[in-house]
């Protein structure tokens, strides 16, 4: 199971900080089997170079209709002649793109969908620009993971739905995976909400685990309400009283029973790795995974 092991981009932070390219680590880690990368949105992807040329891409987006958009992304991806306005960034375009072959990327940021949003407009916004990022991204197998990180307190369960259904109807031509991640919120209850907004949930266990190891969210709770259709991706990180680690190795997460128990289910998505960022992050990739592949041999 953990062969196909991939990761979160945010491991790289530190060393996209430090001058590092963010297309020469995708390298990189792909070559050392890390096939699957989640792009994960923060200042440390638009203070790199690729950030840098995603933006000009936002820029760009405007200036074509939402069919012309998707075409010359189809078009990048399977080597066929396009038209543009922009020539030299879609050139570069091209060129991340080669680089990218062989390698499954999907798209992640944070953005509060568990709250109704002061401007409607401008939250649609938000979420169009989002799901083109993630459609040139990987058209052949698109996914865009939200991840809310503002909303505090009691939860407006009928707007939290609302809100992704209302996602999930935004640029219909464009389908694609759309999912949440449990975050502040118990899983179960983000789990509720997903599958009552037709969205998939990313799962990350570390996320239920107080710095003390007690749990917002029983695990066994969340392992009993959930189906294996309801995922599309499962977050591997370890905890302890210091923190979230740089790799993975003993602390509150029982990786074991997870993997059993999504071993017992067929589980067909995706595992990735999100450890706390280092400057040798490949190095504490390579521990993680073979820590869980030991783990699981036994």
């Amino acid at each position: 199971m953990f062969e196909k092991l991939g990761i979160v981009t945010n491991i790289w932070a530190e060393e996209v900080e430090n001058g590092a390219r963010f297309d020469e680590l995708m390298v990189e880690f792909g070559a050392n089997g890390f096939k699957d990368m989640e792009v994960r949105e923060g200042d440390y992807l638009r203070n790199s170079e690729f950030g840098k040329l995603i933006q000009r891409l936002e820029s760009a987006m405007p200036e074509y209709t939402d069919a012309e958009y998707k075409t010359i992304c189809d078009a990048i991806w399977t080597e066929r002649p396009y038209e543009t306005k922009h020539p030299t960034l879609f050139e570069e375009l091209i060129s991340f793109v080669q680089k990218a072959s062989g390698l499954t990327l999907s798209y992640a940021m944070s953005h509060p969908w568990l709250s109704s949003p002061n401007d409607s407009e401008a939250d649609t916004q938000l979420i169009v620009k989002a799901k083109k990022l993630a459609y040139i991204l990987c058209p052949a197998r698109p996914r865009l993971r939200l991840v809310d990180l503002d909303t505090e307190g009691d939860i407006n369960e009928s707007a939290a739905i609302a809100n992704l259904k209302h996602y999930n109807t935004v640029l219909p031509d464009f389908p694609m995976i759309f999912a949440v991640e449990n975050a502040r919120q118990t899983a179960t209850l983000t789990l509720k909400l997903a599958v009552a907004g037709d969205a998939k949930l990313t799962y990350d266990e570390t996320n239920t685990y107080r710095a003390d190891g007690s749990t917002v969210n029983p695990p066994n709770e969340f392992w009993s309400a959930v189906k294996m259709t309801d995922l599309t991706s499962v977050h591997f990180k370890q905890k302890t009283e210091e923190g979230v680690l740089t790799e993975v190795c003993d602390g509150f997460v029982d990786f074991r029973a997870i993997t059993e128990r999504l071993k017992a289910g067929d589980y067909t998505g995706d595992l990735l790795l999100e450890n706390t960022p280092t400057a040798h992050s490949l190095q504490d990739a390579l521990r993680s995974r073979e820590y869980l592949l030991n783990l699981t041999a036994v």
